[in-house]
């Protein structure tokens, strides 16, 4: 028998020769088989495969694997070891069978003395720290000299060994003490592990989660409770901990790791003098991005105030930046405080105490501007001098610079400095008003620019097919329909870079290898059709591919499908060469497309006597500036020139001024064969939705251009269209919500004492009776979703399709708005998908629009209050947006948002503190805030919730500043705030 023979005998047959006798005693000339046989037999014994009837796994046993991993250390190169997935030890067992496999491998390694063991280890702890060697094995590769010094990986690799300490792991699993053995074990190993203990401060580890389980109700072993008892013991010295501490602390650690570390100094209890001798490393601190490390700073720092021996000098050169970030209201707090203290020991200190305090009435919070005021009170009516005339001026001018940004309390404070108002203070005439109707700029301005030619149609496609641009995507293909008479002979070769983002297959290919991979390459989703659009030109458009993308997922959006027929009606012109261009691509910005332009389109194709795409034609008709009366008015003068009957009439309807009533429609009634058909198609994977012909589609196309026009109007006219009454076609989708209160409560095992915890949550739940209704053409555009499942059925792909889907139906994104409500935004704190779809969303508001309707002031509700400080700040930003463009609609959103605090679905500082920085920006955004505030307090409980005070301090600043009364039903309830001693002051002069 050959050696290789004998190798796979004796992997398939484990007890007829032992492994690591062959490995030894393997000639080098028989390596390369070998390793090949290795690999083959690797494939086979992991492959999934069925085992049973309905059983289904690997076929190789663990004894198999393990000799299969030997022989990788003996024969595998870098190359080959690249391929290595499984951790080291998987497959050895425990207890005794592991020692056994642990010196097999030892005596293996040692003789080939592989020279990819150190990548390999890097590569795999990558992976988590369940992918992490034994450390005491890393320690013995280490003194073999098989394996160099990592200081990262031999760091995360001793911290996630504690966990290998729990009881579980222990053969003997009754010892008794065993989180005091367990140590004593680290205290006696300590001279070992000290160099990569200590260097749980220079790297990234799981330090701050890994524990030993002791068992059910006991305290399990943190390397916080190892490192306490490593200095009580004297291994490690206090002053070696607090200083590396300190230090990891100014490190870009994770939040959770930088809180470990906090823990730690905050366990060892400094005291006063350590605390003394470590004021340059505090206040150093307070220069970090984390809220979270500046705050200990500060309260460490605050100690020190009144000692003699703390210099302030460090510490106003930090506060330079420090009071005037939005994110840290907690330590302003406390420096400004600190800064009465410093007053008092050091006078000399007035003037830049001074300028700090000033600049901290730029804060959003009222607490701050509070301390700050009264600070500033203290130095401007000291009985003793504190600043020369000259730096009082200063400072008066400076505090007359901040009177817009002050709350109420601190104007009041501050008063005696700050320059009289002029009698026209009141804004009385700064009223905010929604828009009455919103109107496409049709501009010159607002035109989209063509692609001018191949070489931008070029550069453009590496803008496409990174999938961001949804008026790119659009010049794009009007670009490839325009110019393709102007393609240059054998382009193929310049697409090619390009082609390589969508498949990396192509790389270093010849024309004849990329021609066969590009004709094999099938893709998916919204990306896969414009990629497969890219692929297509590159074969110059000779096979249909649109069509045969696959872009029904699980979860996907309808609306991708709508796309997939406007890429194939493309591709088709494409294919034919009909030099026709899509009629609902946008003529400006960003997706709107003008009457006058549609109709002469409209002409183009009647002349080539090409019937236009239902799909084409019911997007252009979605996006249609209709409310552009001069453009309007052009178009319905072209109009007698189609041919077209129905065509004109449509368009007619849409473009006439008013609100003109439907026609009359016979109704309509489906053929059985013709029913059954549409049915089947829909179950065939992989296929586009067909639309029907155009004679098919013109009912769907009138439901589509009536909810355009009108999005809340009701059309009994539109009844006679079909025999199932399809939400969105009579009436608009408009699904219920309501608040549900969740309580999960369970028992931590794990924890000393078996404590019960009880944990309540609001969720939004959505009753709706259309959740079994399918829609009969892919062109009800506006009724697609109802038929969506709502929670924990979000769409992974949906946070970078949302711009392309929403650009579909701009004039009413109400469904799509009620889709991404019901998806991602049913609870507080839901996941990072559902995080990324409400940020998509919300996104795609902040440019002109109709006015919010209710499924996007729900939207933006949650936005505004959302756990995600990104999305809190997008969804500000939105508010002030809508404000300028007036799509904002202030009593329902503030309707919204009492609703929401009133059972208790977030958390009401969240949004105070957001509102709070919409304030003084100008007089009709305050107006705006003012009307939200005015429909949001009716609907708080009597009983007020913990942070009411702050809603009602920027009630009480906004209604001062603008000279309003408050509204009869905010009244209701600040009378019974008033009685209360927490809102009393807050309430003041209101009612």
């Amino acid at each position: 028998m050959s050696p290789v023979d004998i190798f796979e005998r004796i992997v398939r047959h484990p007890s007829v020769l032992p492994v690591v006798p062959f490995l030894l005693a393997l000639d080098k000339k028989d390596q390369m088989a070998v390793r090949a046989r290795t690999k083959a037999l690797r494939k086979e014994l992991t492959e999934t495969r069925q085992i049973g009837a309905s059983t289904w796994g690997q076929t190789g046993t663990k004894p198999q694997l393990a000799m299969l991993f030997l022989a990788s250390v003996a024969t595998y190169s870098r190359k080959e070891a690249l391929g290595l997935t499984e951790r080291l030890g998987l497959y050895w067992g425990e207890g005794a069978t592991f020692a056994a496999h642990e010196k097999d491998f030892l005596t293996v390694a040692e003789h080939a003395r592989p020279n990819w063991f150190g990548e390999w280890f890097e590569r795999q702890s990558r992976g988590g720290s369940w992918s992490l060697p034994e450390y005491t094995l890393l320690r013995e590769l280490e003194a073999r000299q098989l394996l160099d010094f990592e200081p990262a990986l031999f760091c995360r690799t001793l911290a996630h060994s504690l966990g290998m300490k729990s009881h579980y792991y222990r053969e003997n699993k009754s010892v008794v003490n065993l989180a005091e053995k367990v140590l004593q074990e680290f205290e006696t190993s300590f001279d070992t592990d000290q160099r990569d203990l200590l260097g749980f401060f220079d790297y990234d580890t799981t330090v701050d989660s890994a524990q030993a389980y002791m068992g059910d109700g006991k305290q399990n072993v943190t390397w916080l409770d190892v490192l306490l008892r490593l200095v009580a013991t004297g291994r490690l010295t206090r002053m070696e901990l607090l200083t590396r501490s300190l230090a990891a602390l100014r490190r870009d650690f994770r939040r959770p790791l930088l809180t470990w570390f906090k823990n730690l100094v905050l366990a060892l209890q400094p005291t006063l003098e350590e605390g003394l001798a470590y004021q340059e490393e505090l206040v150093e601190l307070l220069a970090h991005a984390q809220p979270q490390v500046v705050n200990f700073a500060m309260e460490q720092i605050k100690v020190l105030w009144t000692s003699a021996d703390f210099d302030p000098t460090s510490l106003l050169l930090y506060a330079e930046g420090l009071v005037t970030r939005q994110d840290l209201k907690t330590a302003q707090r406390t420096l400004l405080s600190g800064f009465e203290k410093l007053l008092k020991r050091t006078p000399a200190l007035a003037p830049e105490l001074a300028r700090l305090a000033s600049a901290a009435l730029a804060s959003s919070d009222s607490a701050v501007q509070a301390k700050a005021a009264k600070l500033l009170v203290s130095l401007l009516q000291s009985k003793q001098p504190l600043l020369s005339a000259d730096e009082t001026a200063a400072l008066a001018s400076s505090l007359t610079d901040y009177a817009d940004l002050m709350t109420a309390g601190t104007r009041q404070l501050l008063a005696p400095w700050l320059a009289p108002a002029p009698e026209s203070a009141p804004n009385l005439g700064a009223s905010y008003v929604p828009q009455a109707e919103f109107v496409p700029d049709l501009s010159a301005a607002n035109a989209v620019t063509p692609v001018a030619d191949w070489h931008e149609l070029l550069f453009l496609t590496g803008q496409v097919l990174r999938h961001k641009d949804a008026l790119e995507l659009e010049r794009w293909i009007d670009g490839l329909l325009r110019l393709q008479a102007q393609f240059p002979a054998e382009y193929a070769p310049q697409l090619r870079p390009f082609l390589v983002q969508v498949q990396p297959a192509l790389k270093g290919k010849t024309d004849e290898q990329a021609a066969a991979i590009v004709a094999e390459t099938n893709l998916a989703g919204h990306h896969g059709l414009v990629a497969t659009l890219a692929l297509g030109w590159a074969q110059g458009f000779t096979t249909e591919r649109v069509n045969k993308v696959n872009a029904r997922h699980d979860n996907s959006d309808p609306l991708v499908l709508v796309d997939q027929r406007r890429f194939a009606a493309a591709e088709t012109h494409l294919r034919t060469r009909s030099g026709l261009p899509l009629l609902s691509t946008p003529s400006h910005a960003p997706h709107w497309v003008a009457p006058s332009v549609l109709v002469e389109k409209l002409l183009v194709y009647e002349a080539a006597q090409v019937e236009p795409d239902p799909a084409d034609l019911v997007v252009a008709l979605a996006r249609l500036a209709f409310a552009h009366a001069a453009d309007a008015q052009t178009a319905l003068g072209r109009l007698p020139h189609l041919q077209r009957p129905e065509l004109r009439e449509l368009l007619q309807w849409l473009l006439t001024p008013g609100q003109p009533p439907l026609p009359a429609f016979q109704p309509v009634k489906m053929p059985v064969l013709k029913h059954l058909t549409a049915r089947l198609g829909k179950l065939l994977p992989g296929k586009g939705e067909s639309t029907g012909t155009l004679n098919d589609a013109w009912p769907w196309l009138w439901a589509v251009a009536a909810r355009t026009r009108q999005p809340d109007g009701v059309f009994e006219e539109l009844a006679a269209i079909s025999s199932t009454a399809y939400i969105g076609v009579v009436r608009p989708w408009a699904p219920g919500w309501e608040f549900e209160v969740k309580v999960n409560t369970w028992v931590e095992k794990w924890k000393p004492g078996q404590p019960t915890v009880t944990h309540r949550y609001t969720e939004l739940q959505f009753p709706s009776r259309y959740l079994t209704q399918t829609p009969q053409s892919l062109l009800l555009l506006y009724s697609q979703h109802a038929s969506i499942k709502a929670k924990n059925h979000v769409d992974w792909f949906l946070p970078h399709d949302f711009r392309f889907l929403a650009s579909l139906i701009p004039h009413n994104p109400t469904p799509l708005h009620w889709h991404v409500v019901r998806t991602a935004a049913w609870a507080d704190g839901l996941e990072a998908i559902e995080r990324d779809v409400v940020q998509a969303a919300l996104q795609e508001l902040l440019g002109p629009g109709p006015v919010f309707t209710e499924p996007t002031s729900l939207l933006l509700a949650l936005g505004l209050m959302h756990k995600v400080p990104g999305c809190r700040a997008l969804a500000l930003e939105v508010f002030l947006a809508a404000c300028t463009t007036g799509r904002l609609n202030p009593k329902a959103l503030g309707t919204i948002l009492g609703q929401f605090l009133a059972h208790e679905f977030a958390p009401m500082q969240r949004l105070a503190d957001n509102l709070l920085q919409a304030r003084a920006i100008d007089a009709t955004t305050d107006d705006a805030l003012l009307q939200v505030l005015s429909s949001l307090l009716p609907e708080l409980p009597a009983e007020p919730l913990r942070n009411t005070k702050k809603l009602v301090e920027l009630y009480a600043d906004l209604a001062s500043r603008s000279g309003r009364q408050p509204t009869e039903a905010a009244k209701i309830n600040l009378r019974t705030w008033k009685s209360t001693a927490a809102l009393k002051q807050a309430v003041g002069q209101l009612v």
